[in-house]
C-alpha cells in the first residue's frame, strides 16, 4: 500500500524521487543571511550523496531549461549510472603506476602529496576516462545535461564548471568529497587536491601558479548558479523572485561575498523595480532597502508619497464646507507635508489655503 501510495505522489509531482524533493527543499530554505559554513556542511552533504542529481536539479530551477522534464531526468540518471559502469570497466582495463605518476608530477613541478596514493591515482583514472577525444568534448557554456549522454553511444560534451562537477561526482563515489577544491583563475575553473591542479577540460595533472581564489567543493554549485545560461538550449521565463534566490542561494554558500554581492544587488534592484510596476510598493520597499542603490530608494519613497496622497484626496474628497473640513484638519495637515516633500508648489498653495481657513 506505501509503495502505491509513494508512486502515486511521485507520479504527479515535479520531482523524480526523494532525493530531488530534499535537495528542493533545502534550497528553498537557504537565506542569504544564513551562516555560510553551516550551509556549506549540509551542502557538503547532499553533494556526497548524488552531486549530479543536485546540479541537475538546481538547472532544472533556476536556469529553466525546458528540456529538463521528469522523463529526461530520469533519462540522464540513469545515462550517469552507465558513465560510472564505463568508468569502472575502463579502470579495469588500463593500469596507472605510482612510479610513473611521480615522474609525471615532477616533470611539471608537482610534489606528489604523500599519504594520498590512492586518492591521485583515483583522479590520474578519471582523467585518462576523461580526456577529450575519448569519451568527452569540450564545448563553451553548456548545461550539465550535455553531459549525462550514454558514453556508449555519444561524446559528453560539457565546458570547464561542468566537467570538474562531473570530476567532482565520480570522486565522490569513492572518496570524501570535500578531499578536492575548486580553483578560480580568470573565467575559468579547475579541481585542486592536495597542491595539485586537475585541468578537467584537458584531463590533465597541472600547475596554475597564478590564480584568483582556492576555495571548498561546494563552491562549484555557487559558481554554476552563476554561470551563463546555455544558448543552445531553449529556456522558460524565470521569475524575478526565481532569480532573487538563485542570487541568495549563491551568496548564501559562497565563503567570497564579495564575489556574488553583486549577482544580489542587481536581482533586489530587478525584483524591486518589478514591484513598483506592479504597483506592490509594500515588496518595492522591502527589496529597495535591501540595495545600496539611493536614487532607487528615493524613487520607492516618493511613490510611498504619492500613493499615500492620492488615498487623503480621496477621503477628502466629500468635504463641501468649512465644517466638513474642519474635521479632516489632521489630513490636510498630512496632505501639506507629502505635497512640500514632492515638491508640488501648486498642491502646497492648495491646501494652504484651506488650512489658513480652518
Amino acid at each position: 500500500m506505501w509503495s502505491f501510495i509513494k508512486w502515486l505522489f511521485y507520479a504527479f509531482s515535479p520531482y523524480v524521487d526523494s532525493f530531488e524533493r530534499k535537495v528542493d527543499k533545502f534550497f528553498q530554505n537557504i537565506k542569504s543571511s544564513d551562516n555560510v559554513f553551516s550551509v556549506q556542511k549540509e551542502l557538503l552533504e547532499f553533494m556526497q550523496k548524488d552531486l549530479v542529481k543536485v546540479n541537475v536539479w538546481l538547472e532544472k530551477k533556476f536556469k529553466g531549461y525546458k528540456y529538463l522534464t521528469k522523463s529526461v531526468r530520469r533519462e540522464m540518471y540513469k545515462n550517469t549510472s552507465l558513465i560510472v559502469l564505463k568508468f569502472n570497466k575502463f579502470c579495469r582495463e588500463i593500469s596507472i603506476s605510482e612510479s610513473n605518476l611521480k615522474l609525471e608530477l615532477d616533470s611539471k613541478g608537482l610534489i606528489y602529496p604523500s599519504g594520498n596514493t590512492e586518492q591521485l591515482k583515483y583522479l590520474a583514472y578519471i582523467c585518462a576516462f576523461l580526456k577529450p577525444g575519448l569519451y568527452y568534448e569540450y564545448i563553451k557554456t553548456s548545461s550539465f545535461g550535455k553531459l549525462l549522454k550514454n558514453p556508449a553511444e555519444q561524446k559528453l560534451q560539457g565546458d570547464c564548471n561542468q566537467i570538474v562537477t562531473l570530476y567532482a561526482y565520480l570522486y565522490s563515489l569513492k572518496f570524501p568529497i570535500n578531499d578536492l577544491q575548486i580553483k578560480l583563475l580568470h573565467e575559468h575553473v579547475c579541481l585542486h587536491f592536495r597542491g595539485v591542479d586537475i585541468e578537467a577540460t584537458a584531463g590533465v595533472f597541472i600547475k596554475y601558479p597564478k590564480y584568483e581564489h582556492l576555495i571548498p567543493v561546494t563552491e562549484i554549485i555557487s559558481t554554476n548558479l552563476l554561470d551563463l545560461s546555455d544558448f543552445r538550449e531553449s529556456t522558460q521565463k524565470i521569475d524575478e523572485r526565481t532569480m532573487v534566490k538563485s542570487a541568495q542561494l549563491a551568496y548564501a554558500i559562497s565563503s567570497l561575498k564579495s564575489f556574488v554581492a553583486q549577482n544580489l544587488e542587481i536581482a533586489y534592484f530587478n525584483l524591486s523595480i518589478s514591484a513598483m510596476k506592479n504597483g506592490d510598493l509594500q515588496t518595492a520597499v522591502f527589496y529597495a532597502s535591501k540595495t545600496k542603490n539611493a536614487e532607487l530608494k528615493e524613487q520607492v519613497e516618493k511613490m510611498q508619497f504619492v500613493k499615500r496622497f492620492n488615498e487623503l484626496v480621496t477621503k477628502t474628497a466629500n468635504a463641501k464646507t468649512i465644517d466638513d473640513a474642519k474635521k479632516q484638519k489632521s489630513s490636510y495637515t498630512e496632505m501639506l507635508v507629502l505635497a512640500r516633500k514632492l515638491g508640488d508648489d501648486k498642491a502646497v498653495s492648495k491646501i494652504s489655503e484651506i488650512l489658513k481657513q480652518i
